[in-house]
C-alpha cells in the first residue's frame, strides 16, 4: 500500500509539472513573481507592440463637469428690514428693471415714524442754525455775551446732529431723504439692474422683517461656471486664459477662467475653477451642469497609450522590458487624457521600452 501511494504521488508530480509546461507552451509565456517572459517561438510576439518612452511638448484638453451660477454681485433679494403692507406693485415677473426704479409700495408704520421724525428734526436743524446766523452779528458787536454764545452754537449743532441721526435712519428704508413726505407708502426699488426672476408679491399682503424675500432680481447676462478640476490638471489653469462650456445639441459658450481656487475640496479632491462667460443669448441657466473644456500647455510630458496601463492591487502598472524576452511590472502614477492616451506623472523614466499594446494577453 505504501509503495502505491509513493508511486501514485509520483505520477502526480510528474503530470502537473508537465501540465504547467503545457499550459506555458500553449499561453506563449510563463508567469513569475515579478513579471513575464515571453517564450521562444511564442504565438504573442506577432501581438504584441512595444514603445520607448519618450518627453514631448503637447497641448492637453481638460473636460469635466461644471455648475452654472449667476455673477456675484448681480443677484438682489428684494426683502423688507421692517413690518408693512404692500400697497402696489409696478412690475411683473420677467420684467427688465434698471437700478433705482421703483418695485412696490409699502405701507409701514415703522416708514412713516422714520420720516416724521427726519422732518421734524430737519426743521429742528434749520430754526436753529437760522437763529445763530441771526445772532452771530449780534455776537461780533458785544451784544451777546460768549456764555450765550455758546450755548447758541451748542443748541445748533446737537439739532444738526439729531437731523443726521434721523436722515440716516432713513437710509434703511433706501429712500432719498430730500423726496419724503408724510403720510407716503414706501417705494421699494432695485439695487441692481438686471431682470425681475422671481415675484411673490401679494397685493394687500402682510410681509414681516424676517420673512423670506418676495422678490428676485438678477443680472444674468454675465454668469459664472463652476468646474471641479482634479487638482494634477488643475495646475497649468491660469486666470485669464479661455475656456469653452458645452451647452447641448452642439452648442459652445466661449468664457475666461476667473479665478482658480486655492483649497483643494478633501473628499473629492478637486479645485474650484471659475469661468466667466457671456451670457446675452441666455443660453446658460443658474443650477445647469454643464461640460467644460480647459486646455493647457505642458512642457516635457511623457504620454502613453491607455492600453499599456493595468490595474493591479492598490495601483497601476505597466510592463517594462528588462531582458530580451523578460518584462516587469512597474507601478505608476498617470492622469488620463483624451483620444485613449495617459500622462504619466511618475513611475517611468525617458528612453524605457514599455508593452504599449497586447498585454491584456497575460491577464487571461
Amino acid at each position: 500500500m505504501l509503495l502505491m501511494l509513493v508511486a501514485s504521488a509520483l505520477f502526480g508530480c510528474g503530470r502537473n509539472t508537465a501540465a504547467s509546461e503545457a499550459d506555458a507552451s500553449c499561453s506563449g509565456f510563463t508567469r513569475d513573481e515579478n513579471g513575464i517572459t515571453i517564450l521562444p517561438d511564442s504565438p504573442l510576439s506577432s501581438s504584441l507592440k512595444l514603445a520607448e518612452t519618450e518627453l514631448q511638448d503637447i497641448d492637453i484638453r481638460i473636460r469635466t463637469t461644471a455648475s452654472v451660477n449667476p455673477k456675484s454681485g448681480r443677484v438682489a433679494e428684494i426683502g423688507l428690514p421692517f413690518n408693512g403692507r404692500v400697497v402696489r406693485s409696478f412690475v411683473k415677473l420677467g420684467d427688465p428693471v434698471h437700478r433705482g426704479q421703483a418695485l412696490f409700495e409699502v405701507s409701514s408704520s415703522e416708514y412713516m415714524s422714520a420720516v416724521k421724525d427726519y422732518i421734524e428734526s430737519k426743521g429742528a436743524a434749520e430754526l436753529a442754525d437760522s437763529n445763530k446766523r441771526r445772532k452771530e452779528t449780534l455776537h461780533q458787536s458785544g451784544m451777546i455775551s460768549d456764555r450765550e454764545w455758546e450755548e447758541i452754537c451748542t443748541e445748533a449743532r446737537n439739532a444738526a446732529n439729531a437731523c443726521e441721526m434721523t436722515r440716516r435712519s432713513l437710509a434703511l428704508f433706501n429712500v432719498d431723504p430730500s423726496s419724503v413726505q408724510v403720510g407716503e407708502p414706501l417705494r421699494v426699488v432695485s439695487p441692481i439692474s438686471g431682470r425681475v426672476v422671481r415675484n411673490e408679491l401679494v397685493t394687500g399682503g402682510y410681509l414681516a422683517a424676517d420673512d423670506e424675500a418676495p422678490m428676485t432680481v438678477a443680472d444674468l447676462s454675465v454668469v459664472w461656471v463652476t468646474a471641479n478640476v482634479n487638482a494634477s490638471q488643475a495646475g497649468g489653469i491660469t486666470a485669464g486664459q479661455p475656456a469653452l462650456i458645452e451647452t447641448g445639441e452642439g452648442g459652445t459658450v466661449e468664457g475666461k477662467v476667473f479665478y482658480v481656487g486655492e483649497i483643494l475640496d478633501e473628499k473629492s479632491r478637486t479645485l474650484p475653477v471659475v469661468v466667466e462667460c457671456d451670457n446675452s443669448r441666455r443660453e446658460l441657466k443658474p443650477g445647469m451642469f454643464v461640460p467644460a473644456v480647459f486646455e493647457r500647455h505642458v512642457s516635457g510630458a511623457m504620454i502613453i497609450p491607455s492600453s499599456a496601463i493595468f490595474q493591479g492591487e492598490g495601483s497601476k502598472f505597466v510592463y517594462v522590458q528588462d531582458g530580451d524576452r523578460h518584462f516587469t511590472k512597474c507601478p505608476v502614477q498617470v492622469e488620463s487624457l483624451e483620444g485613449g492616451r495617459q500622462r504619466v506623472i511618475s513611475g517611468l523614466e525617458p528612453g524605457m521600452t514599455i508593452l504599449a499594446d497586447g498585454g491584456i494577453y497575460f491577464s487571461k
